[in-house]
């Protein structure tokens, strides 16, 4: 999958997020608005009984006396009922209204809902959206929906009297919605801040999932090519070395078989034991180079000892001088340091026509520097980029990344060739 496509689907997943969250929040939003709005309707309610109502109500008015709810009805209208306040009841404990500043119901009995009861009770101060079938509300208009509030006053001698508010639920509404309406912008701006500042972290994360991915492939494809040439090398190995030796011994065995009984040359018989003997030892060296078992139970010295071996065979004089301190790495690291020790003497052995070799491993620090060094042709002027050459150091090359690795070739015409490996011990 390419960045651009990525990036793409990151944006849309985004847009969906953003715009369920977003539906999510609004609907929050309103709920806490238009429940913002009824305290505030709580709050009108409790004002006007407490500075409105109560000063002008006297147990008279309870009573029903005409010149004292005159007084309530007159403080009422002037000071209460406006805007979305459009009425007002008292009721007292016996369910009877004593007042409203509709006439009609006046001195009319009611039973008291639990909710109402409540109030007087406990003098906390509710609100509910209005039943319209309910008796009392017979004088509304049934299209227009009612927010009712109830709040508890006393007259001046301590009767309690319960204030039944009712408000346009179509103005709570509205003031819910301009609640919300208020932070929404700068609320729903923040999600969208928030996605926008995201853009950049995701398109680097897809950039950085696609080089891993390229990386990824690219190790695939040289581990492919590598295991083909290994492949190839061990055939090459075995049909020109221990094939080509075991054939000879074939034949020379043959001659003897087909000679007279008697007449058996002990020469020929020994050429053909040492060439036999000589076949098992190439056959050991090639084992050893494609898996050491010796490697993590003897420690890397003895590893490297037996591939010297091969090349001494060669008649190519060898040195090996590796620290003691080493048996105590990483499984990893010392199979990486064999493999580019590996890798060096197999290219010695193809291409640089040396007498000499030596393999030196040293602990430096926190590193572990290994150095593979012949005295043979040698291969270009100055450094040698890994990467561009041949493919078994190619290969190394992208496992010493993984392990925080470096490789380096030094090599001039005609004075040898240097490949260096430094490991974190």
């Amino acid at each position: 999958m390419t960045v651009s496509r990525l990036i793409l689907r990151y944006v849309a997943t985004g847009l969906v997020v953003l715009v369920v969250v977003s539906v999510a929040t609004v609907y929050a939003s309103r709920t806490i608005g238009t429940q913002e709005a009824i305290n505030g309707a709580i709050r009108a309610t409790t004002l006007v009984s407490e500075v409105a109502v109560q000063p002008t109500l006297t147990d008279a008015a309870v009573a029903g006396d005409p010149e004292a709810l005159a007084a309530v009805d007159q403080a009422v209208r002037a000071h209460v009922v406006r805007d979305s306040l459009v009425r007002v009841k008292l009721w007292d404990r016996t369910g009877r209204i004593f007042y409203s500043d509709e006439p009609r119901l006046i001195g009319r009995h009611f039973d008291l809902r639990e909710d109402e009861i409540a109030v007087f009770d406990t003098a906390i101060p509710r609100a509910e959206i209005s039943d319209v079938t309910d008796p009392e509300n017979q004088y509304e208009e049934p299209a227009v929906e009612l927010l009712e509030v109830y709040e508890r006053v006393e007259t001046p001698t301590g009767t309690p009297v319960l204030v039944e508010a009712y408000f346009r639920y179509a103005g709570v509404s509205a003031a819910g919605r301009d609640i919300w309406l208020r932070f929404a912008p700068y609320m729903l701006g923040a999600l969208v801040l928030l996605a926008l500042l995201q853009v950049p972290i995701a398109v680097a994360l897809a950039r950085r999932l696609r080089r891993t991915q390229d990386q990824r492939e690219e190790l695939f494809l040289r581990l492919i090519e590598a295991t083909d040439t290994e492949r190839r090398r061990i055939a090459g190995d075995l049909h020109d070395g221990v094939v080509q030796d075991l054939a000879g011994v074939a034949f020379s065995l043959g001659a003897v078989a087909r000679g007279p009984a008697r007449d058996l040359d002990k020469e020929e018989v020994g050429t053909a034991a040492g060439r036999v003997r000589q076949a098992v030892r190439s056959l050991r060296s090639l084992l050893v180079e494609i898996y050491p078992p010796s490697l993590y139970d003897e420690g890397l010295e003895a590893v490297l000892s037996d591939l010297l071996a091969r090349l001494a065979l060669r008649g190519i004089e060898t040195t090996l001088d590796v620290d003691g301190a080493l048996k105590g790495l990483g499984v990893d690291e010392t199979e990486l340091l064999y493999r580019v020790a590996q890798e060096g003497l197999r290219n010695v052995v193809e291409h640089a026509d040396a007498s000499q070799v030596s393999i030196v491993a040293r602990r430096a620090g926190r590193t572990v520097q290994l150095s593979v060094t012949d005295d043979g042709r040698g291969m270009g002027p100055g450094p040698v980029r890994v990467r561009s050459g041949h493919l078994g150091l190619r290969a190394l090359a992208g496992l010493a990344d993984t392990l925080g690795a470096t490789i380096a070739v030094d090599s001039e015409p005609g004075q040898g060739t240097v490949l260096r490996v430094e490991v974190p011990a």
